[in-house]
């Protein structure tokens, strides 16, 4: 390769791309539906009895996620919800996974196969000094 009236030789060629952004283009089709899915919604509130069954998963189903949408922040020291079921109460999301404290939703994606119908449960510990909190629970489960 001759440069600038010089010589050079070249041992090694890569490609290279150049990005550079501009505008969005137009919005594309709508794919097609996905699969048909059952579940359930439920709202809940910091002074609701708890374990409270929110649905029953039926024999060989899959749960594919629990989404906590917070509507109202918890504002008790400690608050905390898991569902799960009676053998394992966070078995679809621990506490951990949610955050009580602010408006927003947290989604798990547990894909867990019960195989004998079971209540799915909700527990709340509204934590101490508690005057508000509230949301909905959404579970996707194979229809």
């Amino acid at each position: 390769v001759t440069l600038d009236d010089e010589v050079h030789v070249v041992d090694e060629v890569r490609d290279i791309q150049i990005v550079t952004v501009g505008e969005a283009g137009p919005r594309g089709a709508t794919g097609a539906a996905g699969p048909a899915g059952s579940g359930a919604q439920a709202n809940f509130a910091y002074g609701d009895a708890t374990p409270a069954p929110i649905y029953t998963v039926t024999a060989n189903k899959v749960v594919y996620s629990v989404e906590v949408v917070i509507v109202v922040p918890f504002d008790g020291v400690g608050a905390a919800i898991t569902v799960g079921d009676a053998a394992v109460p966070d078995r679809l999301m621990a506490a951990a996974e949610n955050a009580l404290t602010s408006v927003g939703s947290n989604t798990t994606a547990p894909a867990y196969n019960y195989s004998v119908d079971t209540p799915v449960l909700l527990s709340i510990t509204p934590g101490a000094g508690a005057s508000q909190g509230s949301g909905i629970i959404i579970l996707r489960v194979q229809s």
